[in-house]
């Protein structure tokens, strides 16, 4: 295949000297990418778990995401081989892992991955195609001495190069503030402070009345399950107000497969079990047969480990949101210590971690029971609750939103009136593609790119940073007006403004 000049291109290849170049991935990348991806983890070189490399795992996969193969950005060392890979220990699955790596005619010594998703935007009124990054790792010999930050920056090029030929309208992640920025992205949505349930401090549970057994059962989920997950995970899609997940339904259905132990036999593993998801049921009588109204997906940090992760959390959003809340967190405990463990001993949980959007139902009544407690704030930019958004192209953005905004005028008829009309000439830095024009005629908006020195003039000015919040819908105009000086907004077009951008927060989401 010959190469190709165009970042986004997977025939694209480009030389840094010294023998690393910069491309795409392949299914030969396959090692090089598991045994990278633990150090984004926080996991040391060397000393990569194998419970971790196979968390990873569906990262290569094709199965679990479209394109899996060739969503990864490299850098790779094409010098010869200078290290021997220690073959103490052949029989590791990690070692063998290693050795395949390492040995590779083009070894992979940086990566960032990028996964196609979306986001929905006013109870799905418009669904927006977004590039996803996940993995962000290079190997610390080659940060500083071989020009780290040449190769980042190459990097991210690609993946939003990848992101515009792909259509996607923004890009997402979660991670380090002080890193990210540098590349482009702001702080932009917040998934919550999530939530602690610490066993220990758990109400004592009301026994049941005598002779009545509750309604409610909580099982570990089968492939037969799929089709109520699969309902559990879109149930709140329709009335969020802003919503993440995969892009298609085969894929979430590959998804939610392999998360139910669904898996090729070379991913069996006796030092890696499989995260359990777990379903709960009620019969609304005792012959009636049961229904399944809320799921748990559980992240282990480690098999037998006393602290869990729950997510995402699931709930049809209809069953009274308390008895679910009460039912899951009381057999959650009881089913996670009954699991069978590597070594034979037996689990004590002593902490459950939900992670689950502020607006969340679920979340309200764990706090109201007094069944969990917020977990400590180190940061409004804790990196594990925070989406950051770089948009690359902001007429692009406002274009593919468009079907929300007439909604949200709609909404306003009786503030604006049916016939209203009105432009908005938003001034914006050239990283997000320059200023925009949005028309508004008899309550429908039209999007055109902004040419400099024609009419209109700019009634709104905005820098990139609240621009990205005002557009995500993380703060009003009048809140970024109060931290940053240089937003300006002209009287006569702040209604506008209120009624297309206003505060928003992410109701749900579903981040497999």
């Amino acid at each position: 295949m010959a190469s190709s000049q165009d970042p986004g291109d997977p025939a694209y290849r480009r030389s840094l000297g010294g023998g690393l170049v910069l491309r795409w991935s392949t299914a030969a990348d396959k090692a090089g990418c598991m045994m990278l991806s633990p150090l984004a983890l926080q996991q040391q070189e060397g000393q990569e778990s194998e419970f971790i490399v196979r968390l990873l795992e569906p990262l290569v996969d094709g199965a679990f995401y479209k394109g899996s193969f060739t969503n990864w950005a490299l850098c790779v060392d094409t010098s010869p081989t200078q290290k021997l890979v220690d073959s103490s220990n052949p029989e590791s699955y990690v070692e063998k892992l290693r050795r395949s790596a390492e040995s590779a005619p083009e070894r992979v010594i940086a990566v960032v991955y990028c996964v196609p998703a979306e986001f929905a935007f006013e109870g799905d009124a418009v669904r927006v195609p977004v590039s996803t990054v996940q993995i962000v790792a290079c190997k610390s010999t080659y940060r500083l001495a071989a020009g780290g930050p040449n190769i980042m920056d190459g990097l991210f090029e690609m993946v939003k190069a990848r992101a515009r030929s792909t259509g996607c309208a923004f890009m997402v992640t979660c991670g380090l503030p002080q890193y990210y920025r540098t590349k482009g992205f702001e702080y932009a949505l917040s998934m919550g402070r999530g939530l602690i349930t610490h066993v220990s401090g758990l109400p004592l549970a009301s026994p049941p009345a005598h002779g009545i057994q509750s309604r409610y059962s909580l099982r570990r989920a089968t492939a037969s399950d799929i089709p109520d997950l699969e309902r559990l995970v879109l149930a709140p899609r329709a009335t969020a107000e802003i919503f993440h997940a995969v892009g298609d339904t085969a894929t979430m259905r590959a998804q939610l497969a392999w998360l139910l132990g669904c898996r090729p036999p070379a991913y069996s593993s006796p030092e890696y079990p499989v995260d359990p998801f777990f379903v709960l049921e009620k019969r609304d009588t005792a012959e009636a047969p049961p229904r399944v109204v809320a799921a748990a997906f559980l992240r282990m940090y480690e098999p037998g480990s006393p602290r869990i992760m729950v997510n995402p959390l699931l709930w049809d959003s209809e069953e009274d949101a308390s008895a679910v809340a009460q039912a899951i967190v009381r057999e959650l405990i009881q089913a996670v210590e009954a699991l069978p463990t590597p070594d034979g001993s037996q689990t004590k949980v002593a902490a459950i971690r939900w992670s689950m959007a502020d607006d969340h139902p679920l979340r309200r009544w764990l706090c109201a029971h007094e069944l969990a407690v917020p977990a400590p704030e180190t940061s409004r930019y804790d990196h594990t609750t925070t989406w950051w958004v770089t948009i690359d192209s902001l007429p692009r953005f406002l274009e593919a939103l468009v079907p929300a905004l007439d909604r949200r005028l709609a909404r306003a008829k009786g503030v604006l009136g049916a016939n209203y009309t009105g432009i908005l000439h938003i001034a914006a830095p050239r990283a997000s593609g320059g200023g925009v024009v949005l028309r508004v005629v008899d309550g429908l908006v039209t999007v055109a790119p902004a040419i400099a020195g024609q009419a209109p003039k700019p009634n709104v000015s905005l820098p990139r940073v609240p621009l990205i919040q005002l557009m995500m819908g993380y703060a009003e105009w009048q809140e970024l007006k109060a931290l940053f000086p240089d937003v300006a907004i002209e009287p006569a077009v702040q209604p506008l403004v209120e009624i297309l951008f206003p505060k928003r927060h992410l109701g749900s989401t579903m981040n497999l």
